[in-house]
Parts: structure tokens; C-alpha cells; sequence
């Protein structure tokens, strides 16, 4: 059953404004304040991760560096053991187990969490913060650690590294909070400071989200939210959930939507007449190809530059990538809001799209030579979160599904066809009624996708 609400996050800048205080005295103080707190947070989050991991890694170490459970471990792998020096291995295998977890509760008598805990805040760094950011910063570092778990005893990522400038958590409660005088909002901070919230164009719609969880309480706040200094700006991150809308949907009614390299979007769904290309794909590619052809310019000028200060000569460079990484964010944001607006459309139950790990890459997890350009360009993952959050947001269900074959498999017969073509397949089973037809391939590869049942997550 879906949830009744969706979470939704906003970025806000924050303006200092403290009563009695002239600007430049509110922005000496805030910024002083936000500074300190910066240049240690990072230190006290990284001593957080290494103590949390060393000490949930305590036991298996120290069973490595144990040559008696080690050779009780071989010995219970040869299957050629009689039954009762099986059963005489096993105890004295338990027996070790019980030593080494007696060894284990001696170096750290707590918990994992707590005793990460004690050791952050007993850290030189720690009188640098109040408590309130300390136990917020220990809920997010937790939160975080346990949601990677897996994937770092695996091997597909390694343990977090916080670097400077990270968001600084606190809890908006009581002391900490957003309060609206004169018709602007106000946020109150610690040592009785005040950020007035500037909401510019509100392209967002945040100062109508904020009034909403202030005024009406029709939305609610989070009691967790961040402050960030990026760019000589302070920032406040807040997370806002934002009850479902009701609307009509068919049952059993999906809608695949496959992304592509030439085109952004193709929407079809798994039974009916319903598709639409979402995005111009021309100009898609057209607006990359000047991004390209202006990072190859500035390139050029950078190797012809003598003297020293790399910093100032990629700076150019620095300024395009985030130019470009602002119109990829906003495509993301267009495409995404208007293949959620179709599947409202259509009355879609479940929206499917494909599972996109290792996307356009080889055996060898290297990008081919087709997909090398684009992946280094275009944030697809990011398109697909943009989809889900707008999704749950309005009531719609998002499923992942295995991408292998969906471009290559006929939408009504379910065979391998020809696809020869970049833009077009060709079924080649001759008892299937679309035997020779070409057929467009981003249209074929979404209605697989909405027919799949090979979920990933």
C-alpha cells in the first residue's frame, strides 16, 4: 500500500538579520559563527564513520588474527571429518567464539553507535559545537552508515569521507525556529542568532511551502534541517512532508518510460495507444554539442596560456561546467514534471523504468565507446529520482526493472528481433504480427518496459 505522503526537500538562502545589528555586523557574526562550526564539523563526522566502522569490524578481525578459529574453520569445510571429530571441531569452535566475543566487549563494553558516540564527543572538536548539532550530526551519520552497509561489504562503495563544507545538522525545535514577522520568515539560531529567508523569484514555490508548514500546517516540517555555506552564501536545507493528491488510475494500467541517447524520454503504456516522445530530442542535442564544442575551445586557449595559476586558468572552464550542470539539472526538472503529468494523463497506476547500474557499459565495467560522451554529460540517475519524487508526490508508484533486451525484444511476441537500426527494430518471427514491420524503437523498448515483471528494487 502506498504512503499517504511524500517527502520533498528545499533549498532556501538564508540573509543574517539579527534585531539591533547593522548588516554588516549580523553578516560578521552569522558567518563567523557558521565558519567555526564548519572547520571542525568534517573532523568530528569522519572520527564518527571510522569509529562506528572499527568497532562493528572489532569481531572479524580479530577472528582473522586467531589462528585457532581459523583452523577450526578448515577443518569444518573437509567434508572427509568423521562425525565425532566433526562434532569435537564444532565445540571447540564455539568455544573460541565465545572467547573472542568476551574480547570483543572488553575493548568496547557498548554498543557500536554509542561507543562512536562517546568517542566523537570526548574528541578536541567537540567543544566547538552545542549538543543539539552533535546529536543531529550523530542521527545523520548513522542513518547514512546503515543505509551503505551493504554495498561496503560488498564492495561496490566505500566508506563515507566528509570533506569541508558539509551541511551543518540541527533540530528546528523549540529554540530553532521558523517564525514569520512583517510578512517575511525568520529563522532562529543558536547564540541568539537570526537569517531572515530569502526566497528570490521562488522558482520552487518555497515561500507558499513554508507558509503551508508555519501558518496552515498543512504540510509538515521535519524536525531535522541543515545550514550550508556554499559560494560565500548560507543556504538552509529543510525537508517537508506533503500529503498525496488523489487522483483516478486505471488498476493494472503501467507506463514504461525508456530513456535514450538521442531522445530524453520515450513514455508508452503496457496496454493501449497511449505514447509520447518527452523531451525535443534536436535541440537535446544540440545545446550538448555547444557545451562540447565550447569545453574543446577554452581547452585549447589553456594550453596556449604561459606562466603559472591553474586555478585561474581553468576557471573559464570551472564557470561553463557549472553552466552546464544548471541547464542539466533544469532539463531534469522539465522532462521529469512532464512525464509525471502524462501519467497522470493516462490515469497510470505504476510508472516502470529501467534499472540503470552499469548502464552502457561492458563485461569489463568500462563505458563503450558510444555511451563514453554521454555519461559524462548527462545525470540519468538524477532524472530518475526527479520522476520519483514527483511521482510519490501525486500517488503513483515507481518500479525498476532489468534493462537487458528491452530494446531488442518485440513488444507482442516477446522474441529477439533485429535491431540493426539505431531508430528503428524489425521483428523477425514470422508468426507474430508485426513479422518484418519496422517498428520505432524507443516506442517497442518502453512497452517492454511496462510489461516487464523483472523487478529490481
Amino acid at each position: 500500500m502506498a504512503k499517504a505522503s511524500s517527502i520533498i526537500t528545499r533549498k532556501i538562502e538564508l540573509i543574517p538579520d539579527i534585531e539591533g545589528m547593522t548588516q554588516k555586523e549580523s553578516n560578521d557574526r552569522c558567518y563567523g559563527l557558521i565558519r567555526g562550526y564548519d572547520s571542525n564539523l568534517y573532523k568530528v563526522a569522519n572520527l564518527l564513520v571510522s569509529q562506528l566502522y572499527g568497532v562493528e569490524s572489532l569481531f572479524p578481525m580479530l577472528c582473522l588474527q586467531n589462528n585457532e578459529y581459523m583452523d577450526c574453520k578448515r577443518k569444518l569445510c573437509n567434508k572427509s571429518l568423521s562425525d565425532d571429530e566433526r562434532c569435537r571441531v564444532e565445540e571447540r569452535f564455539e568455544d573460541v567464539k565465545e572467547a573472542i566475543t568476551k574480547r570483543v566487549r572488553e575493548l568496547a563494553p557498548q554498543s557500536a553507535q554509542t561507543f562512536a558516540y562517546r568517542a566523537a564527543t570526548n574528541s578536541e572538536y567537540s567543544k566547538f559545537f552545542p549538543s543539539d548539532i552533535l546529536n543531529s550530526l550523530k542521527q545523520d551519520i548513522y542513518k547514512h552508515y546503515n543505509a551503505s552497509k551493504r554495498d561496503q561489504q560488498m564492495g561496490e562503495r566505500s566508506l563515507a569521507t566528509y570533506k569541508k563544507g558539509m551541511p551543518i545538522p540541527f533540530m528546528l525545535e523549540k529554540h530553532n525556529v521558523i517564525k514569520e514577522i512583517d510578512e517575511d520568515y525568520y529563522l532562529f539560531w543558536f547564540e541568539d542568532t537570526r537569517f531572515r529567508l530569502n526566497f528570490g523569484r521562488d522558482r520552487s514555490n518555497n515561500r507558499a511551502i513554508v507558509y503551508n508548514c508555519i501558518n496552515t500546517q498543512k504540510y509538515k516540517l521535519n524536525k531535522m534541517a541543515d545550514i550550508q555555506i556554499k559560494n560565500k552564501k548560507l543556504f538552509l536545507i529543510i525537508s517537508v512532508e506533503i500529503p498525496k493528491e488523489q487522483r483516478e488510475a486505471i488498476k493494472g494500467k503501467v507506463m514504461g518510460v525508456d530513456l535514450g541517447v538521442v531522445h530524453p524520454a520515450y513514455a508508452a503504456v503496457n496496454e493501449g495507444p497511449e505514447r509520447s516522445l518527452v523531451g525535443n530530442g534536436e535541440a537535446f542535442q544540440k545545446q550538448r554539442d555547444v557545451f562540447r564544442r565550447r569545453f574543446r575551445e577554452l581547452q585549447r586557449c589553456q594550453l596556449t596560456q604561459g606562466g603559472h595559476g591553474r586555478k585561474h586558468k581553468t576557471k573559464a572552464t570551472e564557470r561553463l561546467r557549472g553552466k552546464e550542470r544548471n541547464w542539466v539539472q533544469t532539463e531534469n526538472h522539465r522532462i521529469s514534471r512532464e512525464v509525471v503529468n502524462l501519467a497522470i494523463k493516462w490515469k497510470v497506476e505504476t510508472i516502470q523504468m529501467e534499472h540503470l547500474k552499469g548502464f552502457g557499459k561492458n563485461s569489463d565495467g568500462d563505458p563503450s565507446k558510444e555511451h563514453k560522451r554521454i555519461l559524462g554529460r548527462w545525470s540519468y540517475f538524477e532524472l530518475q529520482k526527479d520522476i520519483e519524487y514527483k511521482a510519490a508526490k501525486v500517488g503513483i508508484n515507481v518500479k525498476y526493472v532489468n534493462p537487458a533486451y528491452t530494446s531488442q525484444t518485440c513488444h507482442h511476441c516477446g522474441e529477439r528481433g533485429d535491431r540493426s537500426e539505431r531508430d528503428f527494430f524489425v521483428c523477425t518471427n514470422e508468426n507474430c504480427i508485426c513479422y518484418n514491420n519496422r517498428i520505432d524503437a524507443d516506442w517497442n523498448a518502453a512497452v517492454n518496459i511496462a510489461k516487464s515483471k523483472d523487478f529490481i528494487k
